[in-house]
């Protein structure tokens, strides 16, 4: 039993709970059970969603408490492919290939993710119940808005490398740097750029997103950067640069770090007008 495309929310919902297929037909009925956590998806209904799943099932609690989060956050679409469909008329394994597309309600971004998803599913009367799920962290809340959040705070340590006055901070870039990865190709020679870029005067940047793509693990971001130097005492405007830069970004633990930015020249130190 195949299926490809996007599921429609045909299945009748009662009370949260699924109950749809035709009777004598566990496939039909399991294939409905996962209409109707599409539908739930789609609907922002986490309850619903949550009442696919055995309470006693292993990691339940982490489960539950990420299918909240998640759909408070942000709406989700699925498109579905049944991979196989095993089993009895009690207990079934299902394998799928399960894609989403999460966007935040601002509309200010969207992220994809995919996952070959395992399931057991059993009919407990009369209602088939998930007691498995693997991966558990399918239905985990988007990091997609906290890419965003790196990038502001990372230019916001540049107009103040290190919070202190001008004559004690000695224009290090460490809050910058913290940023990126330190085995980024190119590291040693940003690092040297930022520190003469910083050392020559104070810099403003203003920063428009022009694309992002990825998912909520690793993104690609290009961006319309224009870059402003000034004179740290006089304040007369030395040079300004603008220039689409390209930059990938990776979840490490629980934090983005840049691992890939060009052209390592943007940073560099200019030449004053």
């Amino acid at each position: 039993m195949t299926h490809r495309g996007w599921l429609r929310a045909s299945a009748l919902l009662l009370g949260g709970c699924l109950w749809a297929g035709a009777a004598g037909d566990p496939a039909g009925e399991v294939h409905a059970m996962i209409e109707g956590m599409h539908a739930a998806l789609m609907d922002g209904k986490a309850e619903a969603l949550r009442a696919f799943f055995d309470p006693a099932m292993p990691g339940f609690k982490r489960l539950s408490s990420d299918v909240s989060t998640l759909l408070k956050e942000s709406p989700a679409l699925s498109t579905i492919e049944f991979l196989s469909d095993t089993g009895t008329a009690q207990a079934r394994d299902l394998e799928l290939d399960w894609r989403m597309q999460i966007r935040a309600y601002s509309g200010d971004w969207s992220v994809e993710r995919a996952a070959r998803v395992k399931l057991h599913a059993e009919k407990r009367d009369g209602r088939w119940r998930i007691v498995s799920f693997a991966p558990l962290d399918f239905f985990a809340p988007a990091r997609g808005g906290t890419v965003w959040d790196l990038l502001s705070e990372s230019l916001a340590s540049l107009a103040d490398p290190s919070g202190g006055p001008p004559a004690e901070r000695g224009y290090v870039p460490a809050n910058f740097l913290a940023a990126f990865d330190p085995r980024m190709p190119g590291f040693d020679q940003l690092r040297a750029n930022v520190t003469a870029l910083l050392q020559q005067g104070d810099v403003e940047s203003s920063v428009e997103l022009a694309a992002s793509d990825g998912d909520d693990r690793r993104r690609t971001l290009q961006l319309d950067w224009v870059l402003s130097v000034e004179g740290h005492d006089t304040g007369i405007a030395m040079f300004q640069r603008r220039q689409r830069v390209k930059c990938q970004v990776e979840l490490q633990g629980r934090k983005w770090r840049i691992v890939a930015f060009e052209p390592l020249e943007f940073l560099a130190p200019g030449k004053p007008r």
